[in-house]
């Protein structure tokens, strides 16, 4: 502090003391207060800092602002240059705007102020609390490179590695990568936080952590809000050996193998693909396991209500053999309807390896023994059918089948008869435990030089 500045205090002080004692006169009196106004000019702003400011004119080549410290700054052109243009053409006279301190002085004693930059600060601040509180928040996908997803962040661009994208396979060849990564841009993904190193220009954040995050409490939400019986719609998901798990709005539930239909499914694949939108019937809502249990099957007729009007007992038919056990054969009448073949039936008495009679997959002529509509049972038997009727059965469906070949042969060569169902690719990673491991891609520089 300079000596004429320690003699204004001085001063200053003296007339703050005078004016307590009541004592001040009116000049004494006017430098108090222009001493409290000068206060205010205390507050010099520092290169690098954050302000808020008010545009006082807009020039062609940059733009005044106030920042409070009675002096005005300049936000020159090449700043400007770097605003998005639609943010740009909202500077006018009146406007509060960021601001960050470039510059302390020019040859006019300005301040060179910068707005680009000031609002690249503020969405760094804003992640480095979101870095804090684990905060979700949901942004669109910009583009890409070769190592993950880049979304927008306010004025900078974070990085999402390829590892922490929802329903992306890790073994997929550059090109397939790039095409899905292409299909994503302008998606909206719920985002979490996990990196923020300002000076290496570095954003990073994960979709897998904030979809997992946002699936458990919109779980939590929907034991709140369902009920047992309750119908809804939802997508699959993915596929497993035990089941397919169904996204009924947010919120993964498990469509167990033998809830898919009537008829028995080997494999989910067989009767579903992922992306599917099906209806299903809530079985079990179990909140301190977080577990929600669904079935197609219940929505779908019941083969075994009207099972009496359509087979009678004494009556031959054809089935499938589709197991065999140590105790006999279950076989096939229509899809969801099995009959069970003891071991006692299946041959004559004088068979050595009854068992050995009859494979899966054999078309075989039985008769009907019982019918239990109520325990959803058939008992069947090979050896008490009508030989007769069982051949004229066998001869009548080949003679379909020979038919049905003879049609297919006939169609124009330019048509096409593939009707192979596409195997689907199980590519969700719901229900699935989260390995997190370390970030190796290399993000984006997230400065804005649009």
């Amino acid at each position: 502090m300079t000596a004429s500045s320690i003699a204004d205090n001085d001063r200053y002080s003296e007339a703050f003391n005078d004016f307590n004692d009541e004592s001040m006169e009116g000049a004494d009196y006017d430098l108090f207060e222009q001493y409290l106004a000068d206060d205010e000019d205390l507050n010099i702003p520092e290169r690098g800092d954050l302000r808020e400011g008010m545009i006082v004119e807009v020039r062609s080549s940059e733009i005044l602002v106030n920042i409070g410290a009675k002096r005005d700054g300049v936000v020159p052109q090449a700043d400007i240059a770097r605003l998005d243009k639609e943010y740009a053409a909202t500077l006018k006279m009146g406007e509060m705007v960021p601001v960050v301190v470039s510059k302390l002085t020019t040859d006019e004693g300005m301040l060179i102020l910068s707005i680009a930059d000031a609002l690249q600060k503020r969405d760094w601040l804003t992640a480095e609390k979101m870095l804090e509180s684990h905060e979700i928040t949901v942004r669109p996908v910009v583009g890409y490179n070769k190592g993950g997803l880049l979304v927008e962040f306010g004025h900078l661009r974070g990085f999402i590695p390829a590892s922490h994208i929802v329903g992306l396979p890790r073994n997929l060849s550059e090109e397939d990568r790039n095409r899905r990564f292409d299909e994503m841009i302008g998606e909206e993904l719920p985002v979490e936080v996990i990196e923020v190193e300002r000076r290496r220009r570095r954003l990073v954040l994960s979709h897998r952590l904030a979809e997992r995050k946002y699936r458990e409490e919109r779980k939590l939400l929907l034991f709140e809000e369902m009920n047992v019986g309750d119908v809804v719609e939802g997508e699959v998901r993915s596929l497993r050996p035990f089941g397919a798990f169904v996204d009924i709005g947010g919120a993964d539930g498990l469509l167990h193998v033998s809830e898919i239909g009537w008829t028995p499914v080997s494999h989910p694949r067989d009767v579903l693909q992922v992306g599917d939108v099906i209806k299903v019937e809530v079985l079990r809502l179990d909140a301190e396991r977080s577990r929600i249990a669904l079935s197609r099957k219940k929505l779908l007729p019941n083969p075994w209500e009207s099972i009496e009007e359509r087979y009678r007992q004494g009556e031959t038919v054809l089935v499938t053999i589709t197991r065999v056990v140590d105790f006999g054969a279950f076989a096939q009448l229509e899809p969801g309807v099995e009959g069970l073949i003891h071991v006692s039936e299946l041959a004559e008495i004088e068979v050595a390896e009854p068992l050995k009679s009859v494979a899966t997959g054999d078309r075989v002529a039985v008769k009907i023994l019982r019918v239990d509509p109520e325990r959803q049972r058939i008992g069947l038997s090979r050896r008490q059918a009508d030989d007769m009727t069982g051949q004229a059965l066998l001869e009548a469906e080949m003679d379909q089948s020979a038919e049905q070949a003879e049609e297919s042969a006939d169609v124009p060569a330019d048509v096409s008869t593939d009707t192979s169902a596409e195997v689907s690719t199980d590519t969700s990673v719901a229900e699935a435990p989260v390995t997190e491991a370390p970030v190796t891609e290399t993000p984006v520089e997230s400065d804005n030089k649009e």
